[in-house]
């Protein structure tokens, strides 16, 4: 099943079926944002954005996330496979991998509902002098 790609501009250069790998020593946090995707977060606060081959519902709750690989990476190829919490008895194998841009990783936040839009704020009109209106009676 192949994900839906977006409709907006804004996330035409985001990759969802990369094949990119992290360095796991390099992992330091994740955000689940549904129960089959995922940002994580890699050394020098790179983000990454994760999707799996099938739905946990142990992400959203899990306080620990452990990487199941063959080698030092975490790669969609190669059986790698997430683990969260302990009481999950089956690794989530792992879809695809994409490096992206912090600004793609804040996109993604906002439009899985993880955090709100920054909405520019509109200044106030400036006050003009010598338009003032007078009333008639």
């Amino acid at each position: 099943m192949r994900a839906e790609k977006p409709d907006s501009g804004e996330d035409q250069d985001l990759d969802f079926d990369g094949s990119d790998c992290i360095w796991v020593r390099s992992i330091r946090d994740y955000t689940p944002l549904d129960d089959r995707s995922l940002l994580i977060w890699g050394g020098a606060n790179r983000p990454y954005y994760v999707r799996l081959v099938q739905s946990t519902r142990e992400m959203g709750s899990a306080i620990s996330m452990g990487v199941q690989s063959r080698d030092d990476s975490l790669c969609p190829y190669g059986g790698d496979a997430l683990v969260f919490g302990n009481f999950d008895p089956y690794p989530a194998r792992v879809r695809s991998v994409s490096r992206i841009t912090t600004e793609q990783a804040e996109q993604l936040l906002v439009r899985y509902g993880k955090k709100d839009a920054d909405e520019p704020q509109t200044p106030a009109p400036k006050e003009v002098k010598g338009a003032e209106v007078e009333e008639l009676d």
